[in-house]
């Protein structure tokens, strides 16, 4: 059978298709007539068969349009459950993420225990180097005092020997007194053996000292050599330690000299001119005083840049987040205009605990303005943290707090569109980007 031959056929039957509908709507929409009848009036109102059939088309409609959003309303649901089910796996990624930082902050502090273990021990060693240095001296004046003695007996062994001179003469011209002679002879022989025995005495006592000195003399060079291999390990490690602290510091968009320099550290240079000496020519005790001096100068910068640190703001104001605003140029979220946004917005549950970044002092707490409830930190150092929109504040103004303390909960007060901390860090005055700072905290941790 064509595709013509069924054409024609349903065609031909359009006409009685067409008259079975229209029987069908007149029986389903038959003009009905409505009377109302209130005490002594009566109304009539008639409906005809269009004002039916367009109110039961509005019937479909509106049934059509609740099927339709319940159906999305289900679906919409399902998305919600699977981006809840992704926020909570990133909540037990970051605090896997906290636990390798407090990891890394035993680390460092074990590696700041070391240092001032290894600095005690190379001060001990100073220590018996001096003493080492006074025993020597010692063993010098003795030397030098068993040589005096050596030459006064030498003097007197000439002295005898002139003596006996004297006396052989005077045997010679006085035979008669031969006796007394020969005991003067006897005294004199005895005296000369006497000098002769202290003298050798002397002597040997001097090749003595003089094996001493030397078994110093390599103590002190063996101690010297320790002494440089200690001091050259532990300037290296300080060295490397304040590189480690510099790249924080450059991380976080912080001129290093300038917060120095308001601390009160050496930035400036001078003294008189003292020309450089050759290498030879410096003594053994002055090179390793001179890498001490340096490794106390590492040392000094070193505890300098630990303070520092203790004073920055590293850790971000929440455990959970979610970043909805940078810091920079933006579109205001409430009048759609270009702005600047000196601050982190920060999104989470309302009421989720606000944590202080850093160590300090609450200089504010309180309403301000479009902040709603407004916290500032003053960290010392020309170092504060700002927290706005808080919806509880749990500090007073001057009241110390510490790493990582309570001080609000997250809300919406003030100017703001939804639950979310506005998070502000600012040095010297100025405002700088916080999200450097969470990033430089976690280069610390990291390493």
């Amino acid at each position: 059978m064509g595709l013509q031959t069924i054409i024609n056929r349903w065609a031909k039957s359009w006409p009685d298709y067409e008259r079975r509908i229209r029987i069908t709507f007149d029986r389903m929409f038959t003009e009905r007539e409505v009377m109302l009848r209130t005490d002594a009036q009566v109304w009539f109102f008639r409906i005809s068969s269009r004002m039916q059939m367009a109110a039961a088309a509005v019937v479909m409609m509106f049934a059509g349009w609740a099927s339709y959003a319940s159906i999305s309303l289900v679906v919409r649901d399902h998305i919600i459950n699977a981006k809840d089910t992704e926020l909570l796996n990133a909540r037990a990624s970051y605090r896997s993420l906290l636990n390798e930082v407090s990891d890394y902050q035993s680390k460092f502090s074990s590696l700041t225990k070391q240092l001032e273990e290894n600095h005690n021990f190379m001060l001990n060693l100073v220590e018996n180097n001096a003493t080492l240095q006074t025993s020597l001296k010692s063993t010098k004046n003795r030397l030098k005092d068993s040589e005096v003695e050596a030459k006064r007996v030498a003097e007197m062994r000439e002295a005898l020997k002139g003596r006996l001179n004297e006396i052989e003469r005077q045997m010679t011209d006085l035979s008669n007194r031969n006796f007394e002679l020969k005991g003067n002879l006897s005294i004199a022989a005895s005296d000369l053996e006497k000098a002769m025995a202290e003298r050798d005495a002397a002597i040997s006592e001097k090749k003595q000292f003089a094996g001493l000195i030397e078994d110093l003399e390599q103590q002190i060079v063996n101690l010297h050599e320790s002494e440089k291999d200690v001091v050259a390990r532990l300037t290296k490690q300080t060295a490397e330690s304040i590189a480690d602290m510099q790249n924080v510091f450059t991380l976080a968009g912080l001129d290093l000299n300038s917060l120095l320099g308001k601390r009160g550290g050496k930035s400036g240079q001078g003294g008189p001119f003292v020309p450089a000496l050759d290498e030879s020519d410096i003594k053994p005790g002055e090179h390793f005083k001179a890498s001490l001096d340096l490794l106390d100068s590492h040392v000094s910068h070193h505890e300098e840049l630990q303070t520092l640190m203790r004073q920055l703001p590293l850790s971000p104001p929440m455990d959970f987040f979610t970043v909805s605003s940078h810091y920079g140029k933006r579109r205001d979220p409430i009048n759609k205009q270009w702005a600047m946004h000196y601050g982190l917005d920060l999104g989470g549950p309302m009421r989720s605990s606000v944590f202080a970044t850093a160590p300090g002092r609450v200089t504010y707490a309180g309403r301000k303005g479009k902040y709603g409830r407004f916290i500032e930190i003053d960290h010392g150092n020309g170092i504060k943290t700002r927290y706005g929109h808080l919806n509880k504040i749990l500090v007073k103004r001057g009241q110390k707090v510490g790493y990582h303390d309570k001080i609000g909960l997250l809300g919406n007060s003030g100017r703001s569109t939804g639950p979310h901390l506005h998070y502000e860090v600012h040095v010297n005055g100025r405002p700088k980007n916080p999200w450097k700072f969470i990033k430089a905290g976690r280069y610390v941790y990291k390493g």
